[in-house]
């Protein structure tokens, strides 16, 4: 029979591993809500306002960060450049940018102006090619009188995905002229027209914008849709229940322990009083053999 005290202490295991594996189901529950799906596919191939997720001079953030955006402006003649080794069904070939004046963001026009220094800029990528000469005659087109890059006056409106901006990378001939990223600060830097602000971002361009026949669409990464489980999360729920178990196993350990003691004294004292009985029995015996021979 389980002894008060062991009753007691039991009921304080109990209340432990409870703890435990509310613990543990709290770890399992953010392994499966942080590392599901990266976000709702439908939300995000649903345009909304560039305002809505991105100011200029302010950091995208992770879940603003691919989605497609509707933003009108127009493409400013005389910035357009071409990125370097931009991969596209495993080719390696080149993207042609360009400088996209802000006029409205979706949410509310830019202040009144009627040139691309009064407006912010953000940085676009219009279309990709296989080799350099094809880029640059897609530039010499655009620049042509016939294409319409749209004005302040009568801007285009454009259908985009926001993309995070690239870390800078540098040419291993030092031409600082050399675009090797999308990074919206160098891309900046390469404009003759300055902006009013900046886009910490640049755009994927979807439709809106006269893009060259010599231009591939660039082929966007599909969202992940896939279903991830957080190996870490999962690792330390595991770790809660080998806790629980440890904790059941210890009281049962001390218990055991207990009763084994108990068992051993109780064994020493029946042995004790079994040497007693059989000392008095043989003093008994000595005492009446003695009264015999007298």
């Amino acid at each position: 029979m389980l002894k008060p005290k062991w009753l007691a202490f039991l009921a304080l295991v109990l209340v432990v591993v409870v703890a435990f594996l509310l613990l543990g189901r709290w770890q399992l529950t953010a392994a499966f809500e942080s590392s599901g799906a990266a976000a709702d596919a439908e939300e995000y191939l649903e345009p909304v306002p560039l305002g809505d997720l991105l100011e200029p001079d302010a950091w995208l953030t992770e879940e603003a960060a691919a989605r497609p955006v509707t933003v009108s402006g127009f493409l400013v003649p005389g910035d357009f450049g071409v990125v370097e080794g931009r991969l596209q069904d495993g080719v390696s070939g080149f993207w042609v940018v360009g400088h996209f004046a802000v006029t409205s963001d979706g949410n509310e026009p830019s202040a009144d102006a009627t040139n691309a220094a009064d407006l912010p800029g953000i940085p676009v990528a219009l279309g990709w090619t296989s080799d350099e000469a094809s880029a640059q005659q897609a530039i010499d087109s655009l620049e042509s009188a016939d294409t319409n890059l749209g004005s302040a006056g009568a801007p285009l409106s454009v259908l985009a995905k926001l993309e995070v901006g690239q870390d800078p990378l540098p040419a291993r001939d030092g031409d600082p002229l050399r675009i090797l990223s999308m990074s919206p600060g160098q891309l900046i830097n390469t404009w003759q027209t300055g902006a009013s602000d900046y886009y910490a971002a640049w755009l994927l361009h979807t439709e809106g914008l006269p893009v060259p026949d010599s231009l591939e669409s660039i082929a966007a990464v599909p969202i992940d849709e896939s279903t991830r489980v957080d190996l870490l999360n999962i690792f330390y729920a595991i770790e809660w229940l080998v806790f629980c178990a440890m904790a059941i196993y210890i009281w049962w350990r001390m218990v055991r322990d207990d009763y084994l003691s108990d068992l051993a004294e109780r064994s020493d004292a029946r042995l004790a009083e079994r040497v007693r009985r059989e000392l008095l029995l043989e003093l008994a015996n000595e005492r009446d053999a003695s009264g015999h021979n007298r």
